[in-house]
């Protein structure tokens, strides 16, 4: 019996022990993990925004070429022998007789009719005093030109500005030393092109000589009829004054009557150098993609070099500006503009270089030099009856610099 007791005490002994040690145990705290050493816990950045400007890249080269016509502005008729009908000229005009007579039918009323056709008109006008003639007739004068021009005229693109947006990817290393990424972007830049040419023009002038009968016109420039205002005159020449000691002035006509027809026409053709001015407005855009090869030169610097093809979109103006100078009035070209619209897609390439430089872990700046090229197309523009301008737009070498941002993510 004592030897049961024993055994009991010993057993709740042991039981009491293993259970406080249990109840020790779940009341410890658990251990923190330690993720100082786990590498898939630091996000490394794989791609990179770069945005920048393009400095002094030189637009397309052009050529241009073709001829043109500058037709008459006005009209004065094909046929000189029919009389009273309007004729405009470039430095003036002769129009259909307005004068009229007025038949009485009653006090106070009647009827004006045109009178009958003596051969003269009192509608006219001239602009310079080069039309008046030593025989005492006067001219009037169309001009019409053909540009005659067989040879071209080349233009480089004025240096403009562009922007550039490029996005990199991240490919891994080439070695121990080199990277590779692929690098897709777009840029947009200006096409302006102009140049100056003397072209030599046949300029074909039409003149009609007309009447004067005697009379000397007022000084130019005048249109007929008109109405002047003058003192108003006593018997013995002497100006009438109001009472407020103002002259006294009435209104009177002072018409002119031409002949209502052309006494002659001539017409005199004479090569001369004028004056072409042919000029390009518009924009292009470039889309690209190609595999970029950096190389870290310090903690900091990066040499990255890019190459690969491209598509350009072009959308243009073609205008060609011609002037005719006129010998009446010199200040006041005679000009005619001509211009048409084109768009062309075309396949091309680039290479780039650029040093980077990073500040921090995702921004940086970078400053580079660049090479690209396209193809060309032409470009028409219509110049009157079976002729054209015509211009070569090529793109095949571009170069310029660059520099701009970089934003790593």
């Amino acid at each position: 019996m004592r030897l049961l007791r024993i055994a009991l005490c010993a057993a709740c002994l042991s039981f009491g022990g293993l259970r406080a040690a249990d109840e020790e145990q779940k009341q410890q705290p658990e251990e923190i993990p330690d993720f100082n050493q786990i590498d898939e816990y630091t996000y490394v950045p794989k791609s990179m925004l770069s945005l920048s400007s393009r400095f002094f890249v030189h637009g397309p080269k052009t050529t241009y070429s073709g001829q043109g016509s500058i037709p008459s502005p006005t009209s004065a008729g094909f046929d000189i022998s029919v009389p009273n009908v309007a004729r405009i000229y470039f430095d003036g005009l002769v129009n259909f007789d307005t004068r009229t007579i007025f038949t009485s039918s009653g006090v106070g009323e009647g009827t004006s009719i045109p009178i009958a056709s003596d051969g003269r008109t009192n509608s006219w006008s001239y602009e310079y005093p080069s039309q008046l003639l030593p025989n005492g007739n006067i001219a009037f004068n169309n001009y019409s030109a053909e540009v005659t021009d067989t040879g071209s005229h080349n233009s480089l693109g004025a240096p403009g500005l562009g922007l550039e947006l490029l996005m990199d990817r991240d490919m891994g290393k080439i070695g121990k030393h080199l990277k590779w990424a692929i690098t897709a972007g777009f840029s947009i830049a200006d096409i302006h092109s102009s140049t100056f040419a003397s072209v030599p023009t046949a300029v074909t002038t039409v003149t009609d000589t007309y009447d004067l009968f005697g009379q000397v016109p007022p000084a130019a420039p005048y249109s007929s009829p008109n109405t002047i205002s003058q003192s108003v005159l006593t018997s013995t020449g002497g100006v009438i004054t109001t009472t407020s000691g103002t002259t006294t002035t009435q209104q009177a006509s002072q018409t002119i009557l031409l002949g209502n027809a052309p006494l002659s026409r001539t017409i005199s053709t004479a090569v001369v150098q004028t004056e072409n001015r042919y000029f390009i407005e518009g924009a292009y855009y470039t889309l690209r993609i190609g595999p970029t090869l950096i190389m870290p030169i310090g903690s900091h610097f990066k040499l990255s070099m890019s190459a690969g093809p491209d598509l350009l979109y072009s959308g243009s103006e073609f205008n060609v500006f011609e002037t005719l100078p006129l010998d009446e009035n010199p200040q006041i070209p005679y000009t005619v503009l001509y211009q048409k619209q084109n768009t062309k897609i075309l396949p091309g390439y680039y290479m780039d270089v650029d040093l980077r430089y990073d500040l921090t872990e995702t921004a940086g700046f970078y400053v580079g030099g660049l090479v690209q090229g396209g193809g060309s197309y032409s470009q028409d523009v219509p110049s009157g009856a079976g002729t054209s301008y015509s211009t070569k737009i090529d793109f095949s070498d571009q170069q310029g610099v660059k520099g701009g941002f970089t934003f790593r993510f």
